[in-house]
């Protein structure tokens, strides 16, 4: 006789089909006005018998407040961990992981001998003080060679939860936060012209899910190709939004297609730009690519490659670009909608030591040219801060150490690297490393977090598109979630829920410090715990997180 167990679960749990995880018993929760609860029904058949074939459960969720369903998919990842990596991992080895998060229908199906789970999103209403949540499952029938549906009446599960409503409103994410915008890798998945009708309804739509559904208030913008993740003398899909014309040696340009990004930004509630680097990856030795209209001898507009690795970064050639373009780009933001303060330059991305000569170089050349504005680069060398030649460093979280109380305005970023102690979003890493980013961004009073991945769908390098369904980790060159947040689809991942609820973390956090100041805020976090709360050294399991939302928002009711 088949056997079937359902139980609710944390959304910190990762459901594995083999492996049974930790029951939420949790039955009264509290949550702020602008607030979102989630948690998994996790469901489990042994013993199967024929008649299981027929049989799948209608998943009726009673409660008055705005609901959303998802089943949690499996995902391949062949690359879980760089060799430098610690034990603090659920696995390393090549397997079927959960991440994928895609809209259920409200039926779910138990599969033998095997765990599944169900993602249940509830959002808070500022109409209602308090909502009782019953999540139940009804027995369906499916006739044989008919496919009818015969509803039994018979449930198998129920269980009730008590949600509260504080009269709290969660605030707006207290920092800057961009994850890495692949304008490219949108148009290269889904087999479309770039900038064409069907390209930027795809932008439209994966604008609106970076803002509304990963907290993203600063994006990447690619006035040229961003010179990111190619090869030296290689180069990716053209996506540059601003029309360079050179005509009787002056410069001249045309700022339509950006407006129309601007105005989507605008709409979804971006409030900050992100240009893409002015100068190439790891040395800024050479110039982006950057496709002009070229008038010729019969006065013709032709479109060539007037910048990229053949050209210095130190060029006069550049330099004459750069003197017309810059000035023209900032007074256009400004029409659009983006000053000075919300527009954010960089020179180019990590560069190291051996790399300090070519950034001074080209710093210099833009510095006049970028006065008032705010310049941030991901480095993890204190020596290009000291010196002056970065005004906002990005350090990684394994590095962050001695900027921290140096850096007027610290930020941090994780990506391939941090893998060794310092939390991150592998797929192959239990959530509680994901979520308990919140928790340090605070402690660290840490003002910005970038990450370089929000949909990077390449290979290394950007050397061939890949399937993301099909490769986590860019065809092994990454650790799988390393390079991307998101599916095609949009469609969301358990790392994206998780890193919206160290976020929510976060605003919670900055809202009891108001409450009750930053010194009582800081002893409602560590609560005594044996940890030194840094970036290497911090609680190491779920429970900690779910006591203490529990804990600061038992403060403020």
């Amino acid at each position: 006789m088949a056997n079937y167990e359902f139980y609710l679960a944390s959304s910190l749990e990762k459901v594995f089909p083999t492996k049974r995880v930790f029951e939420d018993k949790r039955r009264d929760i509290d949550l702020l006005i602008n607030d979102k609860l989630n948690l998994q029904l996790v469901y489990n058949l042994s013993e199967a018998d024929r008649k299981v074939r027929n049989r799948q459960f209608k998943v009726n969720i009673i409660t008055s407040l705005k609901y959303e369903l998802f089943d949690v998919n499996l995902v391949k990842c062949e690359y879980l961990a760089t060799e430098n990596h610690d034990r603090f991992y659920i696995d390393t080895n090549p397997g079927l992981y959960p991440d994928l998060l895609t809209e259920n229908k409200g039926y779910i199906k138990p599969l033998s001998n095997q765990f599944k789970s169900l993602w249940i999103s509830l959002y808070s209403d500022s109409n209602v003080k308090s909502a009782y949540v019953t999540i139940q499952l009804e027995e369906v029938l499916f006739e044989d060679n008919t496919g009818s549906m015969i509803n039994t009446n018979k449930v198998y599960f129920e269980e009730t939860l008590n949600i509260n409503i504080v009269n709290q409103v969660l605030p707006k994410l207290p920092i800057k936060h961009t994850q890495w915008f692949h304008t490219d890798s949108i148009a290269n998945y889904h087999h479309t012209k770039v900038f064409s009708k069907e390209h930027w309804s795809l932008i439209d739509k994966y604008i609106e899910f970076a803002s509304k559904k990963s907290d993203i208030n600063l994006l990447l913008t690619p006035v040229f190709t961003p010179p990111l993740d190619t090869d030296v003398g290689g180069e990716r899909t053209t996506v540059q939004l601003v029309d360079a014309y050179y005509k009787d040696g002056k410069y001249d340009f045309n700022f339509d297609k950006l407006q129309k990004w601007c105005s989507i930004c605008k709409k979804h509630g971006v409030d900050s730009i992100e240009v893409a680097h002015l100068f190439t990856q790891w040395g800024a030795k050479f110039t982006p690519k950057i496709v002009v209209y070229v008038e010729d001898e019969n006065k013709e507009f032709k479109l060539e490659k007037k910048f990229g690795w053949n050209v210095s970064a130190t060029s006069n050639e550049y330099k004459e670009f750069l003197n017309s373009f810059l000035p023209s780009l900032i007074s256009a933001f400004a029409d659009f909608g983006y000053s000075k303060n919300n527009l954010y330059f960089h020179i180019s991305d990590e560069p190291h030591l051996d790399h300090f000569e070519d950034y001074k170089n080209a710093k210099n050349i833009v510095n006049d040219l970028l006065k008032d504005c705010n310049m941030i680069d991901a480095l993890s060398d204190y020596s290009f801060y000291e010196k002056k030649l970065v005004e906002i460093p990005i350090p990684s979280n394994d590095h962050i150490e001695p900027f921290v109380n140096n850096v007027d305005h610290l930020w941090t970023y994780y990506c391939i690297a941090q893998g060794n102690l310092v939390p991150n979003r592998f797929i192959g890493q239990p959530s509680y490393r994901n979520r308990i980013m919140g928790v340090l961004l605070y402690l660290y009073k840490i003002e910005g977090f970038l990450h370089w991945g929000f949909n990077y769908w390449e290979s290394e390098n950007s050397r061939e598109s890949i399937n993301p369904f099909i490769s986590t980790d860019g065809n092994c060159a990454f650790p799988s979630g390393d390079p991307f947040l998101v599916y095609p689809g949009p469609l969301s991942s358990i790392r994206n829920e998780v890193q919206m609820e160290a976020f929510s973390d976060l605003k919670l956090m900055k809202l009891v410090e108001s409450k009750i100041g930053r010194e009582k805020t800081v002893e409602l976090i560590k609560n005594g715990e044996d940890y030194k709360f840094s970036f290497t050294d911090y609680p190491k399991n779920n429970k900690y997180l779910i006591d203490l939302r529990a804990r600061l928002i038992n403060i403020i009711k």
